[in-house]
């Protein structure tokens, strides 16, 4: 029993409405969605404007590309997070000294803005290191 994954459509012209790109297109996936996932497909399409077809091709093809728009914002929340933690770091360590001024707190949080990107930036080139394959001692 062959699979959806192997049907093809071969339609020489395009049909009435489509655009010539879509018949080079001869390839089709099938899946099954309960009602509350195709609601949620549904409604992030309609939010993209696009048609559900068309939206699930993008993420499809943006997931298996890694290209997914998720990494920039993966970035910048990562980078917020370690200048909280240098902040809070900071602080604690700060105030065990004793009480902070208005100017303490001023230099603490220029000083997490400024390192935050680069400690964000750090933190995943080490962790690709850890996950990167590794050579092999074999001929």
């Amino acid at each position: 029993m062959a699979s959806s994954i192997d049907k093809t459509q071969t339609n020489a012209q395009p049909a009435p409405g489509r655009s010539g790109n879509e018949t080079a297109r001869g390839r089709s996936i099938a899946t099954r969605l309960t009602e509350a996932e195709f609601g949620e497909v549904e409604a992030a399409a309609g939010i993209a404007g696009k048609k559900v077809g068309e939206w699930l091709r993008e993420a499809a093809l943006a997931q298996a590309r890694g290209t997914h728009h998720d990494e920039q914002t993966d970035q910048i929340l990562l980078a917020e997070m370690m200048g909280m933690r240098s902040l809070m770091l900071n602080l604690f360590a700060g105030a065990s000294e004793g009480p902070l001024t208005t100017e303490d707190l001023r230099k603490m949080s220029a000083y997490s803005d400024s390192i935050k990107e680069q400690r964000a930036q750090d933190y995943m080139a080490e962790r690709r290191r850890r996950k990167s394959p590794k050579p092999t001692d074999k001929p």
